[in-house]
């Protein structure tokens, strides 16, 4: 093993301390950033993160909610087919979004309303995506 000088230990411990000072995730990190030093002023992270909180609670307070009357609740068309034998049973619909697969979550909506093909219903309840829909609820249209 060959023995190194004090000159050649001390400058390998500075480029160590150097390294470790500048490296992401090290203990430079740590230190504040350049410019920084007395009677300036430095907005910790979490602090400025609270801020935020009020514009989180509005969106929450207009969230989707599921008696709101708008289109992902609501789906109207004319039935094509009336499918009882499936449990959920199901309505074949169309609208100006094109055919829509409706799955009737109570089963007696059918016949309580009387829903058969060439009607044109209301439904409400949940939209899936554009060609799923599920119904709590049926209304039949009249002229």
């Amino acid at each position: 093993m060959q023995v190194h000088g004090w000159g050649q230990v001390v400058r390998a411990a500075l480029v160590a301390l150097a390294l470790a000072l500048t490296m992401p995730g090290s203990v430079g990190s740590l230190l504040p950033p350049s410019g920084v030093g007395p009677g300036v002023a430095v907005a910790l992270a979490n602090v400025a993160a609270g801020e935020d909180k009020d514009k989180d609670k509005d969106k929450k307070s207009t969230k989707n909610r599921g008696d709101d009357g708008d289109e992902d609740h609501i789906a109207e068309g004319q039935v094509l087919v009336v499918d009882k034998l499936k449990n959920p049973p199901e309505l074949l619909v169309t609208s100006m979004d094109g055919d829509m697969r409706v799955v009737v979550l109570k089963t007696d909506e059918i016949e309580l309303n009387g829903v058969k093909p060439g009607l044109y219903v209301k439904l409400y309840g949940e939209k899936i995506n554009e060609q799923l829909f599920e119904a709590q609820m049926i209304e039949v249209e009249t002229d």
